[in-house]
């Protein structure tokens, strides 16, 4: 759960990285997750943090597991998606303190399917929980590869903001700034750990102007939520969408 002391949820930082454009953003995210990678060389089990048809993210407890993720080194195991195992062979792109991206190597066609299915827009809402908060107000919805929910509301009840972080992209309605849309990556940098929930900073890359297509998964995953009907609506009024 997250304490008070924690930072609060979809914490925006007033930084910039030097010479880019992206914004640095604060996420919650759960330490461990139900997608989970077993490297065949030790039989260590590690989270997924993010997945795609083209690789995976895993999410490192202890730095010293480091020495099996250098860049280019290839990786064997199995991976376990909905109580499933496929055996998986991929190629290391990047490292970070706590976080190793992998890229898939030679995905059989049943594999690559299942992926695929895994990762339908409808399939994540369908599986989204809701996360509980001691910070007033906010509200967070969690699903399988780092799909996140979050509202951001008055005392009132007043909503003025809420952001789905969604397959590597992001579509975000704010009572003040509008709709944005935008691509999301890991900054690899340390993230901050409270409990179970640690605070990952990712950057945001967002889009000239809102991306209709990234807009339109957005209303699909919100109609196929488990969110109360009043709250899809005005999701989806806010989003711009009303057929």
């Amino acid at each position: 759960m997250v304490t008070r002391k924690s930072r609060s949820l979809d914490d925006v930082s007033k930084s910039v990285t030097k010479n880019t454009h992206f914004e640095r953003r604060a996420l919650p995210r759960l330490c461990l997750s139900s997608e989970l990678f077993r490297l065949q060389q030790n039989g260590k089990i590690f989270s997924v943090a993010d997945l795609s048809q083209y690789g995976m993210a895993l999410h490192l407890l202890d730095s010293e597991d480091l020495i099996h993720f250098s860049i280019g080194a290839k990786v064997n195991g199995v991976l376990n998606l909905r109580r499933e195992k496929f055996s998986i062979q991929a190629r290391v792109k990047n490292v970070g303190r706590e976080r190793v991206g992998c890229e898939f190597e030679s995905l059989d066609k049943n594999t690559s399917h299942v992926i695929q299915q895994f990762l339908d827009p409808a399939f994540l809402a369908q599986e989204m929980k809701p996360i509980p908060s001691s910070q007033s107000g906010s509200l967070w919805y969690h699903g399988p590869s780092g799909t996140d929910l979050l509202f951001v509301r008055e005392m009132d009840g007043h909503f003025r903001r809420f952001t789905l972080y969604l397959l590597g992209s992001f579509s975000q309605w704010d009572e003040t700034l509008g709709l944005s849309t935008g691509l999301v990556d890991s900054s690899f940098e340390s993230s901050e750990s409270r409990g179970v929930v640690r605070f990952e900073t990712m950057l945001l890359d967002a889009d000239p102007k809102p991306d209709p297509q990234k807009l339109r998964i957005a209303k699909t995953f919100v109609l196929s939520s488990n969110l109360p009907q009043e709250l899809k609506k005005w999701c989806v009024r806010n989003l711009g969408l009303i057929s």
